[in-house]
């Protein structure tokens, strides 16, 4: 992988990183001041459905996060690119749109195959 790919890709993951981050800090600050202006039970049953989905969206961030770091403690080590599965390299397309892929797309699609399972 060249030096300018590999630049750009640590870049856009540390953007990635850093809009997790304020939306961590956000959510969190989200969570307190609403629950300082519930008046009611409905209200707070509507809090805490909204509360339940940001939760989610909240771990999936989290889980997406670790991916990142993970992604970028690679660039550090010199092993970025490479499938954690076959070793082989990982497209410099899937790595651009999804800069934190740690399967190419051949292993990714063999772990999601049903049939792998039921044999």
């Amino acid at each position: 992988m060249n030096a300018t790919l590999l630049k750009s890709i640590r870049a856009l993951l540390a953007e990635q990183k850093s809009l997790i981050l304020n939306k961590n800090a956000e959510f969190r600050s989200e969570q307190q001041s609403s629950r300082d202006l519930i008046s009611d039970e409905a209200e707070l049953a509507s809090a805490d459905l909204a509360a339940n989905v940001s939760i989610h969206l909240h771990e999936r961030d989290r889980t997406q996060l670790l991916m990142i770091e993970k992604a970028l403690g690679k660039i550090s080590e010199g092993t970025y690119g490479l499938c954690e599965s076959c070793s082989d390299q990982i497209s410099e397309k899937r790595l651009q749109a999804r800069p934190f892929a740690a399967l190419c797309i051949d292993c990714m699609e063999d772990q999601e195959d049903p049939r792998v399972y039921l044999n």
